[in-house]
């Protein structure tokens, strides 16, 4: 017999506003940067996911906390949006850099 929970422990294991409780996901997100011993936190929200703009606020408040720069990117999928994302990348690097 299959065990039916499977579904549920695939789709919780991925780090998703919408599957994760808000204090892993910001103790998963201070794992990686720390891990990864990273300069800076980009968090990229999906237009029109509203978890994901929710999101947003605890986890730059709580980066930004530590002392960690942050920049929030949201975008549709659509490509009319980037030579803007790319422009604010690039400067977000070239701040990071110093």
């Amino acid at each position: 017999m299959v065990d039916g929970n499977w579904i549920w422990r695939g789709y919780s294991a991925v780090d998703c506003a919408i599957f994760t409780l808000n204090p892993d996901r910001l103790k998963h997100v201070r794992e990686i940067r720390d891990r990864t011993q990273a300069d800076g936190v980009l968090h990229y929200v999906l237009q029109f996911c509203t978890p994901y703009q929710f999101e947003t606020g605890p986890v730059e408040k709580a980066v930004k906390g530590d002392g960690t720069p942050f920049l929030r990117i949201e975008t549709d999928y659509s490509m009319k949006d980037v030579e803007q994302l790319r422009t604010r990348v690039e400067a977000f690097v070239e701040m990071l850099r110093g």
